[in-house]
């Protein structure tokens, strides 16, 4: 999950032991660990305040297991009645929605059927990041009873974010279903999920059920695959970029894992795949955000289903902001269905996705994504002002990689100009430096086609990417 939600501080530098730590519990295992103890928010997740979370699971999780399988007009109506909920809210409490649909002539009365959803202007980040707190916060909750967390800010700007609790629990329920779907049924109340993140989650367990581990990214990775070795989880949730940095060390800690879960980053079907390989189990996607949570789950037949009691999804035409073919990329915009502290209604993700011509038979009802193909300020601009996706510009790298038989431990792909692409990589130790130099022709043969003119292409080999944490993001932009 794409769950930022405390503001971690800088390391000092010091190494963590390896040694589970004294809990406060008698005899509870570890299950957090950080570089240093400098790095620890103040928050700490907890179960002793917790009796709403296991009431509201023993009360909505068999509902929750049962709504991907609901008719679609049905899940169609339940998404109307809370957008309706949502709107009326928002018109009533929150002055920058008010504003905005006066502004636009809509009023939450133009919504009468399914289809009128349409009708609700969309809203952008940068309209929040100007209301927030006084104009986008809803003033019924008192502040100190919200959580916080904010965007990854990877468009070039934070938006601080609240959550009300009672959306903090139904995401919690609902992760349990996202891993018992995603696993094919085997995720078990005892099974422990570990994930390698920025924060933990505010809950470690359901009642002492499904309980979670959590591993900071800032811990190098033969560090963090001796944690997972020590742990033993069943599943595993992290960044595509933290799963392939622990590649090197997988026989360490993949004898215990029924499923690897990547998220955050735009990651490949290809990339996926052979790390599924070398794990020996399946790795699949989740595609989600700070704004929307949860917006679709890669499955293990291959096809991406939207989170429908979670959001509501549009894909709209970037330019008419129409709704867009399906078969044709077009924007991603989302209406969170649970948070009522900070609506984002018709929010513009910033994301294109393509939605599939023909969707795959299945017996999951939610709608498909037949593509999530990046970020929409991660796209290239070629010379007649077309965006190509982040994710074209990924595929042809790995073609790039394969073709040219060039193993790459990491690399970063950034459009310069609209004709000069600097391939930055870190080459594994089978892959000499003359080989890269001697692909370089076919890397800019292979963006030419994409970008439909020709490219000239700088790569540098590099000992090691400087660390960073959080977000990585292989395929950017870097200009105008």
């Amino acid at each position: 999950m794409d769950t930022s939600l405390a503001t971690l501080v800088s390391d000092d530098g010091n190494q963590a032991s390896l040694v589970p730590a004294a809990s406060d519990g008698a005899d509870a295992p570890q299950r957090q660990f950080w570089e240093t103890e400098h790095t620890r928010p103040d928050f700490q997740p907890s179960d002793d305040a917790a009796p709403e979370l296991v009431a509201a699971t023993e009360n909505y999780l068999g509902e929750c297991l049962n709504h991907p399988y609901l008719p679609v007009c049905e899940i169609r109506a339940r998404q109307f009645a809370r957008i309706k909920e949502l709107v009326e809210l928002a018109y009533r409490d929150i002055p920058v929605y008010r504003a905005k649909y006066d502004a636009a002539g809509f009023k939450p009365s133009h919504l009468r059927d399914y289809d009128d959803i349409q009708k609700i202007p969309v809203i952008t980040k940068p309209e929040l990041v100007a209301a927030f707190p006084d104009r986008c916060v809803n003033r019924a909750y008192k502040p100190e009873d919200l959580f916080p967390t904010r965007s990854s800010g990877s468009s070039g700007q934070t938006l601080l974010i609240r959550v009300d609790y009672d959306a903090i629990i139904t995401d919690t329920i609902q992760g349990v279903r996202q891993f018992a779907m995603q696993s094919g049924g085997n995720y078990r109340a005892e099974d422990l999920l570990a994930h390698v993140y920025t924060v933990p989650w505010w809950f470690d367990s359901i009642g002492g059920k499904y309980p979670t581990a959590f591993i900071s990214n800032l811990i190098p990775p033969a560090r963090v695959a001796q944690h997972l070795r020590y742990l033993g989880p069943k599943i595993l949730s992290l960044y595509p970029s933290s799963l392939d940095a622990l590649m090197p060390h997988v026989d360490e800690f993949s004898a215990s894992l029924n499923l690897a879960v990547t998220h955050s980053e735009y990651s490949s079907r290809t990339a996926r795949e052979e790390w599924s390989r070398q794990l020996g189990v399946p790795v699949l996607d989740e595609y989600s955000s700070e704004e929307a949570t949860r917006i679709a789950l890669e499955m293990p037949d291959g096809q991406y289903y939207v989170c429908e009691d979670t959001v509501h999804l549009d894909v709209l035409d970037p330019v008419t902001m129409e709704p867009q073919a399906p078969g044709q990329s077009g924007i991603a915009v989302i209406t969170n269905l649970l948070n009522e502290a900070m609506p984002f209604i018709r929010y513009v993700q910033g994301d294109y996705i393509t939605q599939p011509v023909k969707p795959a038979a299945s017996d999951i009802n939610w709608s498909q994504i037949a593509s999530i193909d990046g970020r929409l300020n991660d796209a290239f601009v070629n010379r007649d002002g077309r965006k190509v996706p982040a994710g074209s510009i990924l595929d042809a790298t790995y073609r790039w990689m394969f073709d040219c038989n060039l193993n790459l431990a990491q690399f970063e792909i950034v459009q310069r100009d609209v004709d000069l692409v600097e391939a930055r990589v870190v080459l594994s130790a089978d892959t000499p430096l003359q080989r890269l130099r001697g692909a370089v022709a076919h890397l800019e043969d292979l963006l030419a086609a994409c970008l439909e003119h020709p490219v000239r292409v700088e790569a540098n080999a590099l000992d090691v990417f400087p660390p960073r944490p959080g977000k990585r993001r292989p395929i950017r932009r870097e200009m105008a």
